[in-house]
């Protein structure tokens, strides 16, 4: 940090004026380059994937970890571990989560759950429930702002974008397919089951669970309005969304206020995993900025930047109102 602050006291000094923008904005766009790579190498470098069974006995309720220092907050995202992804739940995420804002705890959310699942078993609806939480509210934290996002946009298509963003998230073979195979797949309009089973076989080597694991992905894609399937292929194309998905999506991504490049937008899960269109997401940011969720967009020759300025916590009540307004 010293020694970016000192070349760029350099530029300020000893430049032209006429170089001075162009030197700063080569500054700035290669400090972005390097932090968004060096944030993506720390969310690859995950444990190799292995097989574990969707409801395997570690996954059954426990209690969360005491963190050893309390005044170091735990990350919103937890390292998430492969499993096999063969019952995707996204019916049950849909109709309830946006149950969760009427409770405080995971525990009481947890026991809702268990009563409300439609399933003949206890022991599976049990199973299912601490799933669930185990999805969308990692580290048992009912977190407040998926839980009011989620009860604005109950049955919109915001919601499916929320939920299909934080499968990604926290199921790596579902993240993985996104990047690796569909998303370069949207040219041709879509990709071949047959390669979505290849690349969960190269991850999950010699697993039985290889099919059901393709087909429960390409479910998620369906019935999350992702894409639509036939009996051979997923289909998918750029997409536009929701002000009110892209704000709450964007402020998941960039959880901090701070200066970003539309460069670490245009490369991230928002492009990558929902295939959300670039030039529509740049249309989105001066709604944003309109709605006073952003205190800046800039496009100045190719330094191209935009400006939170609200948290997370902060943002998500005006993300809400701005549902109450929308019919979509």
């Amino acid at each position: 940090m010293d020694a970016i602050r000192s070349l760029w006291k350099s530029v300020e000094e000893g430049a032209e004026q006429d170089e001075q923008s162009e030197l700063e904005r080569e500054i700035a766009e290669t400090v972005s380059r390097l932090q968004w790579r060096v944030e993506k190498s720390l969310r690859s470098s995950q444990p190799a994937f292995k097989e574990r069974l969707l409801f395997d006995e570690a996954e059954e309720v426990r209690t969360p970890a005491v963190a050893v220092e309390e005044h170091l907050p735990e990350p919103r995202f937890p390292e998430a571990h492969a499993r096999i992804y063969d019952k995707d739940l996204v019916d049950h995420a849909l109709t309830h989560i946006p149950t969760a804002d009427r409770f405080q705890t995971t525990h009481e959310f947890r026991e809702h759950l268990i009563s409300k699942i439609r399933c003949n078993s206890l022991e599976t609806r049990r199973r299912t429930a601490s799933y669930l939480i185990g999805r969308f509210f990692p580290g048992e934290v009912l977190h407040k702002d998926l839980a009011e996002f989620a009860a604005a946009n109950e049955g919109k298509p915001a919601l499916s974008d929320a939920l299909f963003y934080l499968t990604c998230r926290m199921e790596p073979i579902v993240a993985s397919v996104a990047e690796e195979v569909v998303f370069p797949a949207i040219p041709e309009g879509g990709v071949a089951r047959t390669r979505i089973l290849e690349h969960v076989k190269s991850k999950f080597p010699g697993s039985k669970s290889v099919s059901d694991i393709s087909q429960a992905i390409i479910r998620t894609y369906e019935r999350f309005g992702i894409g639509t399937a036939t009996r051979t292929r997923l289909n998918v194309s750029s997409r536009e969304s929701s002000l009110t998905a892209f704000g709450y999506m964007l402020h998941l991504e960039f959880p901090d206020p701070g200066m970003y490049s539309f460069e670490r937008l245009f490369t991230g899960p928002m492009h990558k995993w929902l295939l959300w269109d670039q030039q529509w997401m740049t249309g989105q940011l001066y709604r944003l900025r309109e709605a006073g969720l952003l205190s800046k967009v800039s496009e100045i020759d190719r330094l191209r930047q935009f400006t939170t300025k609200c948290t997370l916590a902060d943002a998500v009540q005006r993300i809400v109102a701005l549902a109450q307004e929308s019919p979509q």
